[in-house]
């Protein structure tokens, strides 16, 4: 378990310097050895009676990585929005629980 714990944290920045550096074959490399691994780890959490650390790694693991593939492929095939765009209602989104609440107490406090 150790060992797809290392995989995981390291495949993921790996991919993103590779990517970065225009190193296409190295980057889908470190990207299937980052979620391969992850979910190898998330099913033996699931079948070692550790359910509700399985689903708190698929979301930031799998499912979001994949949405953000997802999204930017759209956006560079169909130019739905803008690159810039994408990339600010994802940090928009990451960030909202935060800004919620505190756009709520300024709400309240302006109607007094």
């Amino acid at each position: 378990m150790t060992l797809l714990i290392i995989l995981s944290i390291l495949s993921l920045p790996l991919t993103a310097v590779c990517y970065f550096y225009s190193k296409i074959k190295l980057s889908l490399f470190f990207a299937l050895i980052f979620f391969v691994s992850n979910i190898i780890f998330a099913h033996g959490l699931l079948y070692e009676n550790y359910t509700i650390f399985f689903y708190l790694l698929i979301m930031p693991c799998v499912v979001f990585p994949v949405s953000c593939l997802i999204a930017f492929a759209l956006d560079m095939k169909y130019g739905i929005f803008c690159i810039d765009t994408s990339f600010s209602s994802i940090v928009a989104w990451v960030i909202s629980p935060i800004l919620l609440p505190i756009n709520l107490i300024i709400l309240s406090l302006g109607n007094y």
